[in-house]
């Protein structure tokens, strides 16, 4: 069978292999990786038997090998994205089949307190949760916390997940209540650690809880206890009067501006008023219309007819001859 193996055609002899795994996990830059075996599908047509594979293409990530069962092992130490090709080898039958492998930085956590503090009274009500925020450079991240030695811390997050890409928010909120009633008298500390899958070191958030005896007052929660006011005192005035040298000099007199001058326009001379007397009036002449205007007219209205004296009486001769 293996004689046979260079008598089929090379397009005949890649339909029986096949990765049956061709995606890849995303490694995580500076944190170890281990995929594998890859597994390898057979169409039937070659007889059951060890596949081998090697590397014929492109490169690793630096610090990553591929063996011959196809177990892919290794550190990363650069981030990126890395193509290459596998053959895949049997007996009778060989193919090439095309992987990449997503190195991505490894995921870092933030957290809003690196510190927290609280106080109660023994037998009373437990001190008020507080809330702490946490943020990180992968949107949708899952994380973890846990405290180690403090079954009285209680931990609330909110989604337990960073906000997926496109939120509103940049970070869950976790809640942190405290549990008092079991405890005796005293200061308890624990450190709260905050972390993710293949990320960097954890988050660390010192919390601290004091416990005090009861009737030692106020916890920070509950009121204080009623006091009786003191009697009131008739305060008694007081004047200091400072020293020459100390007290503040007069303020200075206001300065009355001048007032400008606005320079007046001399008024306009008077024209003098001459009085109307019958000495001017103007007596206007009577006008005679010629012949040819006699006619009566709209304006001027009929004309005058002019008067005819009558003729004087002959004179008497003086003296006494008779004619």
């Amino acid at each position: 069978m293996a004689a046979s193996l260079g008598l089929l055609p090379e397009r005949l002899r890649a339909m029986d292999l096949r990765l049956s795994n061709p995606s890849l996990p995303v490694a995580r830059a500076g944190f170890p990786y281990q995929q594998g075996p890859l597994l390898v599908e057979s169409s039937g047509r070659c007889p059951v038997g060890a596949t081998g594979m090697r590397l014929v293409n492109g490169s690793l990530p630096e610090g990553m090998t591929l063996d011959a069962a196809g177990y892919l092992r290794g550190t990363p130490r650069e981030p990126g994205t890395y193509g290459f090709a596998v053959e895949l080898r049997t007996a009778c039958s060989r193919a090439v089949e095309q992987l990449v492998l997503q190195v991505g930085m490894a995921p870092m956590l933030r957290v809003s307190a690196m510190e927290l503090s609280f106080s109660s009274e023994r037998g009373g009500r437990p001190p008020e949760p507080q809330r702490m925020m946490v943020s990180g450079s992968q949107p949708g991240l899952q994380y973890q916390m846990s405290a180690e030695g403090a079954p009285w811390l209680e931990i609330r997050p909110r989604r337990g997940a960073l906000p997926p890409p496109g939120a509103a928010l940049e970070s869950d909120a976790v809640d942190l209540f405290v549990h008092p009633e079991k405890l005796d008298s005293g200061e308890y500390h624990t450190t709260l650690l905050t972390y993710a899958w293949g990320g960097t070191a954890p988050a660390a958030t010192r919390v601290h809880l004091t416990v005090k005896p009861a009737g030692t007052g106020w916890d920070g929660v509950r009121t204080m206890p009623m006091m009786t006011a003191p009697a009131p005192v008739t305060p008694i005035p007081i004047v200091i009067v400072p020293p020459a040298s100390l007290q503040p000099p007069p303020p200075p007199k206001p300065v009355a501006k001048p007032k400008p001058v606005v320079a007046q326009k001399p008024p306009a001379p008077k024209r003098p008023v001459v009085p109307i007397t019958r000495s001017r009036i103007v007596t206007v002449p009577k006008v005679t219309l010629p012949e040819a205007s006699k006619a009566p007219s709209k304006l001027l209205g009929p004309p005058e007819v002019p008067k005819v004296e009558p003729p004087a009486p002959p004179k008497k001769s003086e003296g006494g001859g008779g004619h």
